[in-house]
């Protein structure tokens, strides 16, 4: 049988497969005969499905800071107005950076099915490592698109356009059953620690990320035994300082759990992230003033997105993502960036305890604040469940900045559309969710298949 490459739900053929061993042959010569017979070619698989993590990697880095109040796009060019409606909440359904996630996710999960797909009946040595690593990514790109999109057609194996169409959006319970199944399953077969190969998942971010789907599910109990597990690991930990963490020359350590790896010195870097013209800051707009205001003076992380070192004439990194330049690729840098923390781990464990032991839960909460150079927390502080969510949520921030993760904070803690109306913004809580791209609404041309979100 002939093997053909589509979107697992865009109704056309695969036309992004930008990196990866997609490309190595034309996909009419790609059959189950020539390809996917030895434990490399699975291999090569799974690598593809790394491969496509960093497409559209930028709406993790920036485009989700624009919907936080991490950054501002204070005036609208034509270039960028999908990036203003999305910083305004006035996007709609024709937004362009929402259909390229919508896509690039999807051919991930394509990617994923793919390999998963060729594995039934099959015998390799490293059966067990590949399935947990494609079920982990697919598990990945699943809940970032019910973050962003809320439920969506979901499908565990490549289908063809035609069949694509006629899968509706799934409801609540199909999400919530596919990523908790998917992953613990991932957790049970992924090896406990990490090889020479320093970039791929191990057990421990099935278990932080399973945590994680559990909190947005509110199933504070199961998150807290996913967390358990998950700190079972070892050679892992929280660094001594956040800065640490981002340090160029200790790449891969310790905290790091599931992390975009980059490599300057062999043409896979990439430019500065979040750099600036200027070392005066009254002229640098991101982050913002109102957010960097969530930190105390004493903060030892707020240094981190409030400083910087010249490169060359016009040219600051802010010390975050600091890297200079490759000698043989001289406009490549070499940071990571993280998706997932063990800082994120002692983080969500505090929010899990929140429920039932708030005692407990501050001194998790109080794990990063004390390595950040400020006052432990107590009882006389906070005293009840709301003022322990404000002041999570203000720590998330303060840890988290500009990893991605705040706009999903404020919207998982309740405390999203409250928190920007005193910013001034206007929206309600039809805005906590993106619309379904208009393309795939007249792709599929049937209401009660796909469906567009409220409001929109």
């Amino acid at each position: 049988m002939k093997l053909k490459y589509y979107l697992v739900f865009t109704a056309f053929a695969l036309s992004s497969c930008g990196e990866g061993f997609f490309e190595q042959y034309p996909s009419n010569d790609i059959t189950e005969g020539n390809f996917y017979k030895t434990d490399d070619d699975f291999n090569q698989g799974v690598v593809s499905c790394y491969a496509k993590l960093k497409t559209m990697m930028s709406f993790h880095l920036t485009e989700i800071g624009y919907r936080s109040d991490e950054n501002i796009l204070e005036s609208m060019a034509v270039s960028t107005q999908d990036r203003y409606d999305i910083d305004n909440f006035i996007e709609t359904a024709s937004n362009g950076i929402l259909s390229d996630i919508w896509d690039a996710w999807y051919n991930g999960i394509y990617r994923c099915n793919d390999v998963l797909d060729h594995m039934n009946g099959v015998q390799i040595p490293n059966y067990n490592k590949y399935r947990g690593e494609c079920l982990f990514m697919r598990s990945w790109w699943y809940f970032n698109l019910y973050r962003t999109f809320g439920v969506v057609p979901i499908a565990r194996t490549v289908v063809p356009p035609a069949a694509a169409k006629l899968i509706p959006r799934c409801t609540e319970e199909e999400m919530y059953s596919l990523l908790t199944e998917d992953l613990a399953e991932a957790a049970r077969l992924l090896p406990d620690t990490r090889n020479a190969e320093k970039a791929r998942v191990t057990g421990i971010a099935a278990y932080t990320l399973l945590a994680k789907v559990y909190l947005t599910f509110g199933k504070h109990a199961e998150a807290r035994t996913a967390l358990d597990e998950a700190m079972k690991a070892t050679g892992y930990g929280l660094e001594s300082t956040t800065k640490r963490v981002f340090d160029i020359n200790n790449k891969m350590n310790k905290e790091v759990i599931f992390a975009l790896y980059y490599n300057k010195t062999n043409d896979n870097g990439h430019g500065y992230w979040y750099s600036a013209n200027t070392d005066v800051m009254a002229d640098i707009r991101n982050p913002t003033p109102e957010f960097k205001a969530i930190y105390d003076e004493s903060d030892n992380r707020l240094a981190l997105i409030d400083t910087y070192t010249k490169i060359q004439s016009n040219l600051f990194a802010m010390t975050k993502w600091y890297d200079t330049y490759d000698a043989t690729y001289t406009t490549q840098v070499g940071n990571d960036f993280p998706h997932l923390r063990y800082a994120d781990i002692t983080l969500m464990y505090a929010e899990a305890l929140a429920e039932t032991d708030l005692p407990t839960a501050l001194t998790w909460l109080n794990k990063t604040r004390i390595r950040a150079g400020l006052d432990e927390l107590t009882s006389d502080d906070v005293k009840t469940k709301a003022e322990f969510i404000r002041e999570l949520a203000a720590e998330r921030g303060r840890e988290f900045a500009l990893e991605g993760h705040r706009w999903f904070d404020l919207v998982r803690l309740g405390l999203a559309v409250e928190h920007f109306r005193n910013l001034g913004y206007t929206l309600d809580a039809h805005n906590l969710i993106f619309p379904i791209p208009q393309n795939q609404i007249e792709i599929v041309n049937n209401p009660s298949i796909l469906w567009q979100n409220p409001g929109f």
